[in-house]
């Protein structure tokens, strides 16, 4: 049967093409604009089955091909068949989009082997979706956590890069489509499962997986009927090592330096992370369609993450100006210690730990769509739900050892850091340090309900008009009572212990010795082996906090040492808030071929509302004049409307190559997170204030500063863009295809700390606080082929390549008091824009002939900022503020996949994760000692085989 579309002109479509995107659903019923069938128009189209790589690159083509937008997407294998074991590592593969490897991109010292968050051109700004509707986390953003998610549900991850006016708003960066199938996309039975024995290489442990989909669908007296229900389930566990090289100190007191300005670091320190997480999903979509023109569809999704790392860590707890450098130690010739032996007065005062940080995170999704379809209307209407909830805890305990020395040797490819193995070996030598707790609970959930609704127009420049609205009612209800850290007897704190010196020093049996073996693989020396808590006592959360703080008793003007489990539900931990957004738009499409070249696309704008009240309380000054420590409920409302026009513009030059244009204004709402509205006033006397009260007088409101401290601003605006988009595409195969895209944003409003001043009970205070005030230019070019060698003699006829590269620059002007400072007090230059690299690179090497196929994929990312105020690289030193700027050094990653087709309904397929082994390294940007590695960590190469039937 041919497919007749009233619509813009479509490209031909080989019978190979069409027969898969009708196997995808690409072409089923109601999904074109007024499609209609005549027998003139039927002709017989041969059964051809094609699976594998060749199937998912003609089905994204395809698929992108045919957008209205400007877009780049990647399609299944086969069913459940997406080519990487993450969804974030799927999406990595696309141009223009990268990921991080950080549990948050501010946290270089904890790595993420399947990837975190998510970058599209750069920017952070990504909306997520599920099959075209808002989805999201309970993570404090506003974007679905998308290494929460099996990929073995999906069956196609899109990303838009341009919008449209019916396109939902939020998605400044761009727009995270994750598509499900559903029963309707084939008339056939279909059974399909995954059996998957999941192995990493360091931490020498075997997790399963496994998925199960089953799809059918029935002719009744009363309609067609479709149901399909999918279920996946993976765990896994790997390894992670680290050593980190903390900050240079410009040093003119160094033996035998004195006078002359040498470079000398903190110290260095070393950890092991095992990283343990279970992944469930759970999917299902019910189809029924009456009669030909009306179509009802049920859908359930649901993603159950639960994660847990543990660490054994030893790190420098120091004065940097204590540190000396014994004699024989090796300088660069700019003074920068390259090999030495750094030591301290009393021994250079570490930190070893043990840590557990758990995590329990899910999101349901439930929807009903409505379709009405006839040969001049299509109306569509959806009610749509989404909860979701992340509840974790975090939590330290830590010894103090005051070692002998640390040994550092920076000159080869990997450091070498290592200290008195003896010394570490006698438990002895160890103290009760602190204990830390972090405890969170975020719920959100959003109810949403769109009508769409298109009127097609015949003979006519406008072929379509389309209008309709959408209104959301979320709410976000995060609970987080930050780092509660509390001493028990370091060094400078046990004069003030008066009950309990003997607990001073642990038993042996409260340690646990951490020989660090096979440590970076054996690529390094393994460093000194260290004692630390026992697991039992950050796992045995709160008992065991408090019989350790019960081993001490502290003098009256030390009583703030004490630990006090701090209360989740307690008002000054709590984060609230409620939004409801209303949005309606007007759209048209369009087409003509009177200009010598099909032209067709859209252009209308799109208009939403948002409301927002962050519920939360507010603390004033404990001074009468302001208020005598008054604690009021706040509930902080703020509205902001945004009309956001767009323009798509499609010419095909050729029945092969395709111009595209596309310009747009677009917004990102702040993250929930960021919107809190516990806020704490305070009033200090200024020293003219001091100088009168002195004096004998009584302070006046005059006499003193008003402040108010927060990271948080419940008045904050959202970011904007005004962004362009041009691309040029050649499709000359159905299998092949390359382009250039150029694209540029104009940014205001995204937020940076700045000072600013805000009412409360009738007085100005002074706020420090986030601000939607700077601005930003984001430019950037694609550059993608695909390509299949058919028409090379066999075997070689199998070989395929995908390759693209990213090229992206920014500049920013944002609050230069926000700027990094080095530990000179020095500034630096402009910054780039966090997490964006300037290159990146993909390349994917594909062999499919018979029932064999491989795949080896190679990306390769640039340096990017990832924090300048990173735990261990930022304070204040004999008075001087510092935070280094911190890179993310360029690196590149490399997996594979080999599957054999053992018949046509079982397969056997085994893949590889991180075959080169990488070393990701962080990068320290100093002005005086110039920029060294920071950080390396080295993570478990990943195996999975698995077992795959299709029915």
């Amino acid at each position: 049967m041919k497919v007749k579309n009233s619509g813009p002109k479509q490209f031909k479509q080989a019978k190979i093409t069409h027969c898969i995107l009708l196997s995808l659903g690409l072409l089923a019923p109601g999904l074109a604009l007024a499609q209609e069938t005549t027998d003139d128009d039927e002709e017989v189209v041969e059964t051809i089955e094609v699976k594998g790589m060749r199937s998912s690159v003609i089905s994204a083509q395809a698929t992108k091909m045919s957008s209205d937008k400007i877009m780049d997407g990647i399609s299944a294998d086969d069913i459940g068949a997406l080519p990487d074991r993450s969804v974030t590592e799927t999406l990595q593969r696309i141009a223009g989009v990268a990921i991080d490897r950080y549990m948050s991109l501010g946290d270089p010292e904890h790595f993420s082997v399947e990837g975190n968050g998510v970058i599209v051109r750069g920017l952070t700004q990504v909306r997520s979706e599920l099959n075209g509707r808002g989805t999201f986390s309970a993570n404090g953003g506003r974007t679905l956590s998308f290494g929460d998610v099996p990929p073995e549900l999906l069956n196609a991850v899109n990303v838009y890069k341009s919008p449209s006016a019916d396109q939902i708003e939020g998605g400044l960066a761009g727009t995270i489509d994750l598509e499900t199938r559903l029963p309707f996309h084939s008339d056939k039975q279909q059974i399909s499962f995954d059996i998957t024995a999941n192995y990493g290489d360091v931490i020498k442990e075997t997790k399963p997986a496994y998925s199960f989909l089953y799809s059918n669908t029935w002719n009744t007296d009363v309609g067609k009927i479709g149901f399909l229900f999918d279920i996946a389930k993976s765990e896994l566990s790997t390894r992670n090592d680290s050593m980190y090289v903390r900050p240079f100190f410009y040093r003119d007191d160094i033996a035998g330096y004195e006078g002359s300005t040498v470079y000398v670091p903190r110290g260095a320190d070393w950890r092991t992370m095992y990283f343990d997480r279970e992944r469930t999903g759970a999917y299902a979509a019910v189809q029924y369609a009456p009669d030909e023109n009306s179509e009802f569809t049920l859908t359930y999704f649901s993603s159950d993450y639960d994660m847990q790392w543990s660490e054994d860590a030893i790190f420098v707890d120091n004065w940097p100006y204590g540190v000396q450098v014994e004699s024989g130690a090796q300088f660069s010739d700019s003074g920068v210690l390259e090999k030495g032996r750094l030591t301290q007065d009393g021994g250079v005062p570490m930190g070893a730990d043990v840590r557990s940080s758990t995590q329990d995170a899910r999101t349901d999704d439930i929807a009903l769509r409505y379709r009405y379809s006839n040969e001049n209307l299509i109306v569509e209407s959806s009610l749509q739900r989404v909860d979701s909830t992340s509840k974790g805890i975090d939590n330290t305990v830590a010894t103090q050892v005051s070692v002998p020395y640390i040994d550092v040797d920076l000159t080869g490819s990997l450091p070498t850091v290592t200290s008195d193995a003896d010394y570490l070996s006698d438990p002895n030598n160890y103290v009760w340090n602190f204990i830390m707790d972090n405890q969170y609970d975020r719920e959100a959930d959003m109810t949403a309900v769109d009508v769409d609704i298109t009127y097609i127009l015949e003979d006519s420049f406008i072929e379509a008009v389309r209008f309709g609205g959408r209104y959301s009612d979320t709410n976000s209800e995060n609970a987080d009572t930050g780092y509660n850290w509390s001493p028990l007897a370091p060094n400078w704190l046990q004069a003030a212990i008066v009950e309990g010196q003997e607990n001073i020093v642990p038993n042996v049996d409260e340690l646990y010795l951490n020989t660090f073996d096979n440590f970076f693989g054996g690529d390094v020396p393994s460093p000194a082996n260290v004692f630390a808590p026992k697991s039992s006592f950050a796992l045995d959360y709160p008992e065991s906090f408090q019989g350790l703080q019960d081993k001490f008793v502290y003098a009256d003007w030390s009583s703030w040492a004490y630990w006090n489990q701090r209360d989740l539900n307690a008002d000054q931990f709590k984060n609230d808030q409620s939004e409801k957004t209303s949005a309606a738009y007007v759209m048209l499409d369009f087409f003509t071929d009177s200009l010598g070249k099909p032209v067709s696309g859209n252009f209308g704008v799109r208009y939403v509302k948002t409301e927002n009240t962050a519920h939360g309380f507010v603390q004033y000054p404990f001074n009468p004049l302001f208020g005598d420590g008054a604690y009021t409920e706040l509930n902080a409302e703020h509205d902001y409307s945004n009309w956001l026009p767009s323009l798509n513009v499609k010419v095909e030059l050729t029945d092969e190559l395709l111009l595209r244009f596309a310009a747009a204004k677009a917004m990102a709402r702040p993250n929930f997170a960021d919107l809190g509205a516990n806020i704490t006033l305070n009033a200090n006397l200024t020293s003219a204030g001091e100088a009168s009260q002195n004096a004998g007088n009584p302070p006046q409101v005059q006499d003193y500063e008003l402040t108010l401290d927060s990271t948080q601003n419940p008045y904050l605006d959202p970011m904007e863009s005004t962004q362009f988009d041009v691309s040029l595409e050649w499709y000359y195969a159905e299998d092949s295809s390359a382009y250039i895209a150029l694209f540029t944003k104009d940014i205001s409003g995204y937020q940076v700390p700045q000072a600013s001043q805000v009412e409360f009970g009738g007085f100005t205070y002074n706020a420090r606080w986030p601000v939607s005030s700077a601005e930003a230019d984001i430019t950037g070019v694609e550059l993608s082929l695909n390509h299949f060698f058919s028409s090379l003699p066999a075997p070689f006829d199998g070989f395929g390549v995908q390759m693209n590269y990213t090229y992206i620059d920014s500049s920013t002007d944002g609050d230069p008091s926000t700027a990094p400072a080095d530990t000179d007090g020095s500034g630096y230059g402009p910054m780039p824009f966090r997490g964006l690299s300037e290159n990146a690179v993909n390349v994917v090497l594909m062999y499919e002939k018979g029932p064999f196929s491989a795949r080896l994929a190679y990306n390769w990312r640039d340096e990017f900022l990832m924090s300048t105020n990173a735990n261990g690289f930022a304070g204040t030193e004999n008075g001087i503020s510092y935070g280094l700027p911190l890179f993310n050094a360029p690196t590149a990653y490399m997996d594979g996949s080999v599957t054999y087709r053992i018949n046509d309904n079982l397969s056997v397929v085994l893949q590889a994760n991180n075959l080169n082994d990488a070393v990701t390294k962080n990068e320290m940007r100093q002005n005086g000692p110039g920029n060294h590695y920071s950080a390396y960590h080295v993570n478990d190469i990943r195996y999975a085989l698995s077992l795959r039937g299709y029915y």
